[in-house]
């Protein structure tokens, strides 16, 4: 199944407090209304900053499964797209910065089951991958070289990397080349793993090995649920 992101910024001028309510409450009730999308899942941006990416530009990230990338292709078309959720998003949304990345999961660390109300606080990372590394390359090393890194025994609950669909680089450049995503029990959890000298130390290390330190970007979020089997 194909996860379509969408990267978020709230209108010019808008409360916090009232992007994050309308995305909710207003907003949301519009996406079951698109027949294909199996899947659909809020991340709202906290108020406690990512430490070392306290500029990133987004207030969130909406998630979208569809069958595959035909039937993402189709949605422009999609009347219950159009005259619902594509209709309202000027009225939250900063339209020129909305960005829409393609992508396939995989899950590393799968956790235990998530209801539709399970509470986390999820690490949301916007990679570019390095210059001089192909496509292939940097999806290659982040699956092979990076995942195995990644402490089982550190208090994540679930680790997801969403890797842009290969084949659509032939259209246009997408604005990242990957989603990382860690999801923990709460803030203190999470901390008490960013904050580790062991968890700084395999960053350090390895982050230059396959990513554009300059140009990734994260924030933290809270997940609303909204499509969930």
């Amino acid at each position: 199944m194909l996860k379509t992101i969408a990267l978020v910024k709230k209108k010019a001028g808008m409360d916090n407090d009232e992007f994050h309510r309308y995305w909710r409450k207003e907003h949301g009730p519009l996406i079951p209304r698109i027949k294909n999308c199996h899947r659909y899942v809020q991340s709202h941006r906290t108020a406690e900053a990512l430490p070392g990416f306290e500029s990133c530009p987004y207030d969130g990230v909406a998630e979208l499964w569809f069958d595959d990338l035909a039937a993402l292709k189709n949605l422009p078309a999609d009347p219950d797209y159009i005259n619902g959720a594509q209709a309202d998003e000027p009225n939250f949304i900063d339209m020129d910065s909305l960005a829409f990345l393609a992508t396939r999961e995989h899950v590393f660390i799968e956790g235990p089951p998530i209801a539709k109300d399970t509470k986390h606080i999820k690490a949301i990372f916007l990679l570019h991958r390095r210059p001089d590394m192909s496509v292939a390359d940097f999806q290659d090393y982040w699956i092979n070289g990076h995942a195995p890194q990644i402490p089982r025994d550190a208090g994540i609950v679930r680790y997801v990397q969403c890797h842009q669909l290969p084949e659509t680089y032939a259209d246009e450049t997408p604005a990242y080349d990957g989603v990382a995503e860690l999801s923990f029990e709460d803030m203190a959890a999470f901390n008490a793993y960013w904050l580790s000298d062991r968890i700084q130390k395999i960053f350090a290390a390895d982050a230059p090995m396959f990513m554009d330190g300059a140009n990734c970007t994260g924030f933290l979020a809270e997940e609303t649920r909204v499509i969930w089997p």
